[in-house]
């Protein structure tokens, strides 16, 4: 299912939609752990590629190490600009620069970065064989790649309630663009090191609104017809009266942190 990043992050309405059911039901913190896995060092030069509007840093000012050079990349002219307006009042970033590019052709230097990464963007990539050789081009030979996709039984009981409306997988649609076992072999094509790290939480969701704005801020819900509309706002009620009011899903999310780029 080919998403139109132009005008699915024009602005970051549709990210803080789906980020909503997150921030609700979620019983510990994301950002928190993944910060917690990366290991920075005080000092560090970081690319953040896919950077959205800058949360993961805003979420993990009092863990960061201090003298931090970021340097943000995001297809979004307002996604840098919000993220470079967040990252520019934390007391632990010397210094940090924006970038409206591509992943595919990233405007640094050889071997210029300790540390790059790309949190929940890899299904965005329109060639991801060539936006990892990029990461790997950058990274110094001592540093580390870290990357965040969705496991394929992240939100199933959610993302269940799409296939009954619309003719699409009953999974995150993210893993379907971007298959976790495939990303997992092309950055063991391009690392000597890799290690994967498990994210787990379970959301009980009662509130419909929630899930159908969720699931209609993004294809095929954001371009589902009234009648469609419709369909699926049945669809969540009626599987949460059949839950008892609430669904459980988990929310699972892998890690990988690449090292000893080949």
């Amino acid at each position: 299912m080919p998403v139109d990043v132009s005008k699915q992050y024009k602005t970051s309405k549709n990210l803080r939609t789906r980020a909503n059911l997150h921030r609700t039901y979620a019983n510990k913190s994301w950002f928190n752990w993944a910060c917690g896995q990366a290991g920075f060092k005080a000092g560090s030069n970081i690319a953040d590629i896919g950077c959205g509007t800058g949360w993961f840093w805003d979420q993990n000012q009092n863990a960061l190490p201090s003298g931090l050079f970021v340097s943000l990349l995001d297809q979004s002219a307002q996604m840098v600009a919000e993220a470079q307006e967040t990252l520019g009042k934390l007391s632990a970033i010397t210094q940090v620069s924006g970038h409206v590019e591509i992943a595919e052709a990233l405007p640094f230097e050889d071997a210029s970065f300790d540390f790059v990464m790309a949190l929940h963007m890899v299904y965005h990539l329109s060639d991801p064989d060539k936006a990892l050789n990029e990461m790997r081009r950058i990274l110094r030979p001592d540093g580390k790649v870290m990357i965040a996709i969705n496991d394929s039984s992240n939100l199933k009981k959610v993302y269940e309630l799409n296939s009954q409306v619309f003719d699409v997988a009953p999974v995150d649609p993210s893993t379907v663009m971007a298959p976790p076992a495939k990303v997992a072999a092309m950055l063991a094509q391009r690392f000597d090191k890799i290690t994967q790290l498990i994210y787990e939480d379970v959301y009980a969701i009662e509130n419909a609104e929630v899930i159908f704005s969720t699931l209609t801020s993004y294809p095929p819900g954001s371009n589902a017809t009234e009648e469609q509309q419709a369909q699926l706002i049945s669809t969540i009620g009626e599987r949460l009266e059949q839950s008892g009011g609430i669904i459980r899903s988990p929310h699972k999310v892998l890690l990988f942190i690449a090292e000893n780029p080949r």
